[in-house]
């Protein structure tokens, strides 16, 4: 009887670790900068994020295979774009992600702030670590500098486009009489 009841209360405790969710091989990745520009797209204008993978002691990773996945959070809804094709910039652990802008992305995000995060365990290299942990987007970087947050509107029409164009031609156009007139001016001496 005595036997039984210790059988009973070892499978009764939990066992409670801190093991990570992302499967690895001997460390976690880290993204600790994701940026986007610009930071007020129109539907059909390409969005770039920028991210840097490294080490947990602050190393740059190269991705094996140079994939990411992404997650645009906005106010109606969100959309994930999972494995996605990062370029490497040249610089240690930056990869750049582009996606244009949609009028779908636009129906499914609502407008208003939309936040691009890196995909908890998206990121690996060629010995199997993955990365990040969690979710991460500027907000949860160390990197002050760092912003994905975007602030969408409706799109521009055509009437909106005039409202800046014209005065930016009758700008250009005073320019050029003046720089016309100037020399002009200068010959005559």
């Amino acid at each position: 009887m005595g036997s039984g009841n210790s059988v009973f209360a070892l499978s009764s405790i939990k066992q409670t670790t801190t093991t990570p969710s992302c499967p690895t091989y001997q460390v976690n990745l880290v993204v600790d900068f994701v940026n986007s520009n610009p930071i007020n797209p129109t539907v059909g204008e390409i969005v770039i994020t920028r991210v840097h993978v490294v080490y947990n002691d602050g190393t740059p990773t190269t991705l094996v295979p140079e994939t990411i996945s992404f997650l645009w959070t906005g106010t109606k809804g969100n959309s994930q774009f999972d494995n996605v094709p990062v370029v490497f910039t040249g610089e240690p652990g930056f990869y750049n992600y582009t996606q244009t802008f949609t009028q779908d992305m636009l129906e499914k995000l609502g407008e208003g702030k939309v936040t691009i995060a890196v995909v908890e365990c998206s990121c690996s290299d060629i010995r199997g670590n993955r990365g990040p942990v969690s979710n991460v987007n500027s907000d949860l970087t160390i990197t002050p500098s760092d912003n994905s947050n975007l602030f969408i509107g409706p799109p521009q029409t055509q009437q909106q486009l005039l409202n800046w164009l014209v005065p930016l031609i009758i700008a250009l156009l005073l320019i050029i009489a003046l720089v016309l007139f100037l020399m002009r001016r200068r010959r005559k001496k």
